[in-house]
């Protein structure tokens, strides 16, 4: 693995622990996904900046939560097609 820059480390030790936190979530499923398909891991130094950029996107544009039941489906009705011959 290649080293992290000094910007890079600096940046990483500003975040508050919380940020911190998250981002190294995002890392850890990052790499974890190019080891279980093989790919390698390049640059850390981009990897962490996106992974910030990442955090700091979804905190500021959170998913919009749904307010519906997950059990019940909506009704839902299928016409068939009729042809003009057919009428």
């Amino acid at each position: 693995m290649t080293k992290l820059s000094d910007q890079t480390l600096r940046m990483i030790n500003q975040l508050p622990k919380d940020v911190r936190a998250k981002v190294d979530g995002v890392i850890r499923t990052h790499v974890s996904a190019c080891l279980k398909n093989g790919s390698p891991v390049e640059n850390l130094d981009r990897l962490f900046i996106e992974a910030v950029e990442v955090i700091r996107m979804e905190e500021k544009f959170p998913e919009p939560k749904m307010d519906y039941l997950h059990e019940v489906e909506p009704f839902r009705r299928y016409e068939q097609y009729s042809s003009p011959r057919d009428l």
